[in-house]
């Protein structure tokens, strides 16, 4: 009998680095009575491209890309915060944290950016979160009707806007399943 074949996958030695673990320890400490923290939460799992068909290239920009801290409201398990730490050689602002500053805003979720340190000052970092909860709470998030776009109802993934070639419907406006031919779910566009 022959050994199977062996995968070239690994279970990495640690999963948070040693200054994502003493964050971690100072924020659990800071918020477990009032979220639950998700640490390195990939944003294809928070955030959805609008009408993909339209912003194809805007996919890359959430491809493995992660926040440090995601914190979830205890009950529904919803999106509250996002925190990402920042390494003190990492002075100037990157393209990446602009990003991420930007998607943060437009989603209207507060979101902060925390300088690694030796020991941190939970209170410094609890009066920043509110801070950033009060600015969150008076932007306006996009326009959502606008950006529309429905889940499919058999795949549950992101629908796209496309038009009937021919029939009795052509010209008109749908929404059809990413997983076409596969799935020929239709949704109508509202207002056509």
């Amino acid at each position: 009998m022959s050994d199977p074949p062996t995968q070239p996958f690994r279970l990495r030695p640690e999963y948070l680095s040693a200054a994502e673990m003493a964050f971690y320890h100072v924020l659990h400490e800071l918020v477990k009575n009032h979220y639950v923290i998700a640490p390195k939460v990939p944003l294809q799992e928070l955030f959805s491209v609008t009408r993909p068909n339209e912003n194809v290239q805007q996919f890359s920009k959430l491809n493995r890309k992660s926040v440090d801290f995601l914190l979830l409201y205890r009950d529904s398990l919803q999106p509250a915060f996002g925190i990402e730490l920042d390494y003190p050689q990492q002075t100037k602002a990157r393209e990446v944290d602009e990003f991420m500053d930007g998607l943060f805003k437009s989603a209207s979720l507060p979101f902060i950016h925390v300088t690694v340190e030796q020991t941190y000052d939970p209170q410094a970092i609890w009066r920043r979160m509110r801070e950033a909860i009060k600015q969150a709470q008076h932007t306006d998030p996009l326009d959502r009707m606008g950006d529309y776009s429905p889940i499919c109802p058999r795949c549950g993934i992101t629908m796209v806007l496309r038009f009937y070639r021919e029939g009795a419907l052509k010209g008109q406006k749908y929404y059809g399943c990413l997983n076409f031919p596969a799935c020929t779910a239709v949704v109508p566009v509202s207002g056509d």
